[in-house]
């Protein structure tokens, strides 16, 4: 055997060395030979680095069940009738593997796709968000819930932090018509920041406020017998 017929025999067992499909013997005389052999030493580190850039991209999931047996069938029927030399064994198995990989990959960037459009509304609905914030140079906008004793709730609490920030308080289930109390909560005490005329159950009031709405623990809704409805936020 001449030293570019061993060499091309070793080709074959340095690709799937670098795979990690070489058995063990065949591992052993690639680590012999790379030790004294520069030429091998770099084709490994070539394919070991296509190895690497295929593994980074392929998911970190199995394919369906009996997906590489159909990929193999498929690779299989394409292949021509002729045996292939006898020096190619291998590396035909190298290629198999590589190419259920890459259909791998492909189905993984199909089901991308499948989850980016899936995805869509809530993506335009950030951007409107952002967009919403924007106008009036917001940073922050969220809401709550108002509750009564019972853990009903009777109505909601926007709260916007900004340029100026504000809270707005709506019911529509009040147990009682009159003048409520719209009380801030922060970190720092409380503070009436409104009032809300409620007739009919139903009311709406807000307020521009100086405190830090992420500081905002909740929002109360007192009545003029003392009941008190709680707006809760949790930042």
């Amino acid at each position: 055997m001449t030293e570019h017929d061993a060499h091309d025999e070793l080709s074959d067992a340095l690709a799937e060395f670098a795979t990690g499909a070489a058995s063990g013997a065949d591992r052993a005389r690639v680590l012999r030979q790379v030790g004294g052999c520069a030429d091998c030493r770099e084709e490994l580190a070539s394919l070991s680095a296509v190895a690497d850039e295929v593994l980074l991209i392929a998911p970190e999931r199995q394919p369906a069940a009996g997906f590489e047996s159909a990929v193999l069938d498929r690779i299989a029927a394409l292949e021509p009738a002729k045996p292939a030399p006898a020096r190619r064994p291998k590396r035909r198995r190298v290629y198999r593997a590589l190419a259920a990989a890459t259909a791998a990959v492909l189905i993984a960037a199909g089901a991308a796709l499948g989850v980016w459009w899936a995805t869509a509304p809530d993506r335009e609905l950030a951007a409107s968000y952002r967009e919403t914030l924007g106008v009036a140079d917001g940073r922050y906008f969220t809401a709550a819930p108002v509750v009564d004793a019972e853990g009903g709730q009777v109505g909601h609490v926007f709260a916007y932090q900004g340029d100026p920030s504000w809270v707005f308080a709506v019911l529509d289930g009040a147990p009682e018509d009159g003048t409520w109390d719209v009380v801030a909560v922060t970190g720092e005490g409380t503070d009436a920041i409104a009032t809300c005329e409620v007739a009919d159950a139903s009311c709406g009031a807000g307020a521009t406020v100086d405190a830090d709405i992420y500081d905002l623990h909740e929002v109360e809704l007192v009545a003029p017998d003392g009941t008190v409805l709680t707006a809760t936020f949790t930042h």
